[in-house]
């Protein structure tokens, strides 16, 4: 008696199947295919992009790159407690991502570009 086996390949497959589409159906973002991303860089940083905004803030089509918390403290050079953008003008969108490290989905932020930028611009004076 042998039934369908599911590898925990397709079970992640699965799962971040189903986190693009809630991600696009609530937010109107859409995970970038590996490769296909932009490079991001600022100062001597930089990072790919694995997210890209398709939403209307009010000004049209955004389609700018969203980046992790941990791409935004890359970029920034300078990781802090409440997050690397103190007051982002943009909305800060939370989404589940794979984590290699933890081995698992955890909750993340996502950041706009823009947001980063200006942030950086702050640090740096």
């Amino acid at each position: 008696m042998s039934g369908p086996t599911v590898t925990l390949n397709d079970l992640i497959e699965t799962r971040l199947a189903e986190i693009a589409e809630d991600a696009w159906k609530t937010h109107r973002i859409m995970p970038v295919n590996h490769g296909d991303g932009r490079v991001i860089q600022l100062g001597s940083a930089a990072v790919w992009e694995l997210w890209t905004c398709r939403a209307n803030h009010g000004s049209g089509f955004c389609g700018e790159p969203l980046l992790t918390a941990t791409q935004a403290s890359t970029l920034i050079g300078m990781p802090r407690e409440d997050g690397p953008v103190a007051n982002p003008a943009l909305p800060v969108i939370e989404v589940e991502l794979l984590d290699s490290a933890v081995g698992g989905f955890l909750i993340d932020d996502l950041l706009h570009l823009s947001d980063v930028r200006a942030e950086f611009r702050k640090a740096n004076g």
